[in-house]
């Protein structure tokens, strides 16, 4: 069983509210790293030092057994065209929140500017009003990392200092439902390899923490686990993955 621990921080109203400054340090670390992004057989890989690395979302994805199973389901119920318009509209809504948080903590005002209606104002100005009482810091936005420990490469949203000086990596996810079980698992470990990939980079300290940010309608939750009881739930799925690369290449 894996321990978290949640805050909840409820929406109370979306009425029109004053928007928040940014309260949080931006002391973005020095990381140079000669990785390239490739493109093979519709999958993301990383060149780096030489040699071709998959990347953590791919890995996580072609292991998930129960998650395949259950998107096929899923695709089978609503059907096909319903399924991708769905899917890309969760994309497309992801993608701008994610790139309002990046910008409030990076102090570009120009995330503002996304939103047009009242509402998603007044739920930016909710969502600046919690990364400033959980952050102290960002050391690290949108940043590419690659772990010779693991043999994967990937992006990662944020590397952060919270608010008691624990260093963490910090994941936004977006949706009308909490996400839970299988996927929260997989968003876990996806978050440990950033971690552990980025540590190895950074004389600075351990990142020991994952946080999961779930930006819903009506709260954002708030999770905290340890990356200590990921490390070899994530070791098994690079170990699965490497199996199936090796059964394709015969």
């Amino acid at each position: 069983m894996f321990v978290w621990a949640e805050q909840q921080f409820p929406v109370t109203s979306l009425a029109a509210q004053s928007v928040p400054a940014c309260t949080i340090e931006y002391t973005p670390i020095t990381l140079t790293l000669p990785i390239t992004e490739t493109m093979h057989d519709g999958k993301r890989w990383y060149l780096y030092e030489g040699q071709l690395y998959p990347s953590i979302s791919n890995l996580i994805s072609a292991t998930d057994d129960e998650g395949k199973k259950s998107l096929q389901q899923w695709r089978q119920r609503v059907g096909h065209a319903a399924a991708t318009s769905i899917t890309q509209k969760a994309a497309a809504r992801g993608t701008r929140w994610h790139k309002f948080c990046e910008y409030f903590v990076t102090r570009q005002q120009m995330g503002w500017a996304l939103f047009e209606e009242p509402e998603d104002v007044a739920y930016g100005a909710h969502i600046a009003t919690v990364l400033n009482t959980q952050l102290r810091a960002v050391v690290a936005s949108e940043t590419q990392v690659a772990s010779t420990q693991y043999g994967i490469a990937g992006r990662m949203d944020m590397a952060v200092q919270l608010q008691d000086g624990r260093y963490a990596i910090l994941d936004f996810k977006t949706g009308k439902k909490r996400k839970s079980g299988n996927r929260l698992e997989n968003y876990a470990l996806q978050c440990t390899f950033y971690a552990d990939a980025l540590t190895e980079h950074w004389s600075y300290g351990t990142i020991d923490t994952v946080v999961i940010a779930q930006l819903l309608p009506d709260r954002i939750l708030w999770q905290e686990t340890s990356v200590n009881q990921w490390r070899e739930p994530l070791r098994r799925r690079v170990d699965e993955f490497a199996r199936q690369v090796n059964m394709v290449l015969g």
